[in-house]
């Protein structure tokens, strides 16, 4: 277990590529919200920078985790996971070992988001809420690991990848991370309270004030996590 842990981790930050498209992508659309389009009121600037700021950090890092399941996809093109299920590792140590190597490769967009609105986006926070806001964000994400892995083993190929961008897309809309969730219809709000990626949002925004997470992101985060995990390792069996 220790060893496979250790091999994912190592893989998760060889992939150059991946960390500048998840980093450089919401670094992009931040400088679009807060410079470019300019929509937002010259007394209410400062606030929509830092907000915008964490919902950018919070979106890189969910594409992330999520797109984790595209590298598993191709494992199992590969014979990968055939390989491994005849090992000593069970399905729960695969799972985790995934899951923490793709919630550990967020990292780097996070910081990096961060630094672009403390030097880009002129954000002024305490000093304390600066890796507050790293660990909230990165805490936030672990759900969308375990779904990518989901994904990973219940489509193969290019299907996994349009399937999870698709979720993405609508996970991230919903989730107000695009768009303030006050802006939304209705319904849309009521639904966005049970998302995920609205909850994992949250922990940042009231991080920006000071507030402590609520029971309430902190249950529907757990609840995801539970669900999607509990759904990868089903699908993992069942894949082999």
């Amino acid at each position: 277990m220790r060893s496979y842990l250790r091999l994912e981790l190592r893989r998760a930050f060889r992939n150059p590529a991946g960390l500048i498209l998840l980093t450089g992508f919401p670094v992009a659309l931040y400088l679009l919200w807060t410079k470019v389009l300019n929509v937002v009121p010259q007394n209410q600037q400062g606030d929509f920078a830092a907000f915008s700021m964490v919902s950018m950090a919070t979106y890189g890092s969910l594409g992330g985790a999520l797109f984790i399941g595209g590298a598993i996809a191709l494992e199992r093109s590969k014979g990968w996971a055939r390989q491994l299920a005849v090992t000593p590792l069970p399905a729960s140590g695969y799972v985790v070992a995934k899951l923490v190597s793709g919630v550990a490769g967020v990292l780097p967009s996070i910081v990096v988001v961060l630094a672009a609105g403390a030097l880009l986006g002129g954000v002024r926070l305490p000093l304390w809420t600066w890796p507050a806001l790293v660990a909230l964000i990165w805490v936030g994400v672990v759900p969308f690991a375990a779904l990518g892995i989901a994904f990973g083993y219940t489509l193969k190929g290019q299907a996994a990848n349009l399937a999870m961008m698709g979720v993405y897309f609508v996970l991230s809309v919903l989730g107000g991370l695009w768009l303030p969730v006050q802006v939304m219809p209705e319904p849309m709000r009521v639904l966005a309270e049970y998302s995920p990626a609205y909850q994992a949002g949250s922990l940042g925004w009231r991080a920006l004030d000071g507030q402590w997470p609520t029971g309430t992101a902190v249950g529907v985060l757990a609840a995801w996590t539970l669900l999607f995990a509990a759904l990868a390792v089903w699908r993992y069996r069942r894949a082999l």
